[in-house]
């Protein structure tokens, strides 16, 4: 699967996943064709995996473009002074991303690396600026499916 992912990245679809932008009916309808009849069943992936997101699985497995990376964070490295264990967390959750395919609050808690950290202690009052990152970031990338 992942070799027919890198050899078609120039599928428009597959290209949108990667930028984290957003997809539409017809590219989800295409995405389905792809992963349900070229590469396998829809039974199949349903064994396979529990990311019932199939963008979201995607990404898990190409990954994401850093500059894509770099402007959904951007707003918020831009507008924040961070130090060092705030930056570590921001970069925390974007190889999280990267790796997953997507974030969700849920995962800032209950899910590792994430729940190896005391946000409270990390961000203080800041606590509000990283959720609302990471609930935007899980919105692109539902925006994304």
């Amino acid at each position: 699967m992942i070799d027919y992912l890198a050899e078609n990245s120039d599928s428009p679809v597959i290209k949108k996943i990667h930028n984290l932008e957003p997809i539409t009916n017809d590219d989800l309808q295409e995405l389905e064709r792809i992963l349900w009849h070229e590469l396998g069943t829809q039974q199949e992936y349903a064994e396979t995996t529990n990311i019932g997101n199939l963008a979201a699985f995607v990404r898990s497995l190409i990954g994401l473009s850093q500059e894509a990376v770099n402007q959904k964070f951007g707003e918020y490295l831009n507008g924040n002074l961070l130090n060092s264990r705030q930056q570590e967390f921001v970069r925390t959750i974007i190889n999280y991303v990267r790796e997953n395919g997507d974030v969700e609050l849920s995962d800032l808690v209950n899910t590792e690396p994430f729940n190896n950290y005391d946000l409270n202690e990390i961000f203080g009052i800041q606590l509000p600026m990283i959720v609302s990152v990471v609930k935007k970031l899980h919105e692109s990338v539902l925006a994304a499916a």
